[in-house]
């Protein structure tokens, strides 16, 4: 079965601020490294990838004093790719959908359910535009339905997030980040958020040619979301990782988180209430670089699946 999830899923671009966009370049000054970036110029393409996984998952569903346990594994994709249109007083940018998926399996005793669900922006192209510190984000062609005003206004709270300190950094130094970045992690249409991550400037290293600062991460948070059917579940996570972020063309160029998922709630299904709970083990991994795109891929990029 092939559906759209609305907003966005939950917990396939719960990394979207950690693995997201750098932006242009700063020198080094004194000891210290800047790892932010400067403002990125017009035309400037960049191509990022984050897949997520949930292997050997456990469902738990309850009914009543009945229970019936079964397994679940989730593999989800989102291809995007970001191009600047012009800087100033009213920055623009072009984010193209190139590929926003997610497959399902569910087993019980002998039987198998697959689903296979498209994120509500998926084959998309939308145009941002920056005024004061908000970003706004519509479709280039037509209008969104409900699911993708959801994403687009998601889109525009968390766009190009300040993930790293304007000030220089030195190697073994620690910052954190508060519940607002960590509603990004976690997906959209959560309610609640609490939680931190915190982040450790563990040294350099080359990776894919270029120097990188290794950062260490550690995220702990929950929140709370609510599902296509209007049910609320809990959602938590505890990962730890790291991302090599280059210091030449400040960008993410990979990352990788591994950890724990609990996601849990109540729902009801023809009138009868379902206890439902998933925990397994995660990861999510990340690639972002540099690029140009031809005419074939952006005229694709705006077309409805």
């Amino acid at each position: 079965m092939v559906r759209c999830w609305k907003g966005c899923c939950p917990v396939l671009f719960l990394f979207a601020l950690i693995f997201s966009i750098g932006c242009g370049s700063l020198p080094r000054a004194g000891s210290g490294y800047f790892l932010r970036g400067s403002a990125p110029s017009v035309g400037r393409v960049v191509h990022s990838e984050l897949r997520f996984q949930l292997a050997e998952g456990n469902i738990l569903i309850t009914v009543g004093d009945q229970s019936v346990q079964g397994r679940v594994e989730m593999a989800g994709l989102q291809v995007t790719e970001d191009e600047v249109l012009s800087v100033g007083t009213l920055p623009r940018v072009e984010v193209r959908y190139l590929r926003d998926t997610l497959d399902i399996r569910r087993m019980f005793g002998g039987e198998t359910e697959r689903d296979n669900e498209y994120g509500p922006l998926h084959g998309c192209t939308v145009i941002g535009q920056k005024a004061g510190s908000n970003w706004a984000f519509q479709l280039a062609k037509g209008k969104p339905d409900v699911d993708q005003s959801i994403a687009l206004t998601e889109l525009a709270s968390n766009y190009a997030p300040a993930l790293y300190p304007t000030r220089q950094l030195h190697i073994g130094e620690s910052w954190e980040v508060g519940a607002a970045a960590v509603k990004r992690w976690l997906g959209h249409d959560l309610i609640r958020t609490e939680g931190t991550a915190r982040l450790t400037f563990r040294g350099l290293s080359i990776f894919d040619g270029e120097q990188c600062a290794v950062i260490d991460a550690s995220i702990d948070a929950v929140g709370q979301l609510e599902d296509p059917d209007g049910n609320m579940l809990e959602l938590s996570i505890g990962l730890e990782g790291t991302i090599y972020r280059s210091l030449e063309s400040y960008l993410d160029l990979a990352g990788t988180m591994e950890g724990l998922m609990v996601l849990e709630g109540e729902l009801e299904q023809d009138g009868v209430d379902v206890a439902v709970k998933v925990t397994g083990p995660m990861k999510v991994k990340s690639i972002g670089r540099l690029g140009s795109v031809s005419p074939t891929v952006r005229a694709s990029a705006i077309k409805s699946p």
